[in-house]
């Protein structure tokens, strides 16, 4: 019963956190009102929470339940691994752009380096790291896939290609389309893993 319920406590600061922050803007937003908003305390808060910025580092959290959408939806078993990958590629870059949260990207990347906590971008427990580490691994299994790197590795290798992809469309202040930016810049190494079809 307490692993539920703490788990329920924890989202409901999250959701009332992320109201806030879209509503006031994030730096408007004080620690009071999001417990005001929750029908929690201080105490809870600060069991579930360092303070405010970590619950804005927490909207990776939010993709995570897109990218199930992804696996669910658009994951064909039967198409080439590298074109899973190019179509996961896709999703991602289109649901970071489209996202209601982007204003919070900049506060977001910026707090993040400078934060002595966990970095949740890098958490190698997100939905998003467990779906390209299964499609990479079932790829090299399957001999669909061929690289000199591990398959952890070339998860890590995506994963720094699209963060780094993002941090720039942040610093350009989003002046151009992050999903056509991020398939005509990534698209071509996930092209350059297929394996040579010899027969």
């Amino acid at each position: 019963m307490r692993g539920p319920y703490k788990k329920k406590t924890k989202e409901k600061i999250m959701s009332a956190a992320w109201e806030l922050f879209q509503d006031n803007g994030y730096e408007e937003t004080t620690i009071s009102q999001i417990i005001a908003k929750s029908g929690t305390s201080r105490s809870v808060f600060y069991h579930h929470f360092h303070g405010k910025e970590e619950l804005l580092f927490t909207v990776a959290y939010t993709y995570d339940n897109d990218y199930d959408i992804w696996l669910q939806e658009y994951y064909d078993k039967e198409k080439h691994t590298v074109d899973n990958l190019i179509s996961f590629n896709g999703y991602v870059m289109r649901a970071v752009e489209e996202s209601p949260f982007h204003s919070f990207y900049p506060s977001l990347y910026g707090l993040q380096v400078m934060t002595e906590g966990v970095r949740h971008i890098l958490n190698p427990d997100r939905r998003y790291y467990q779906i390209l580490r299964q499609l990479l691994k079932e790829g090299s299994e399957a001999g669909e896939i061929v690289s000199v790197h591990s398959y952890p590795v070339l998860t890590d290798m995506i994963a720094s290609f699209q963060i780094g992809l993002t941090y720039n469309w942040c610093l350009q202040q989003g002046h151009y389309s992050l999903l056509q930016y991020g398939q005509e810049l990534l698209n071509p190494f996930l092209e350059s893993l297929r394996a040579v079809d010899e027969g």
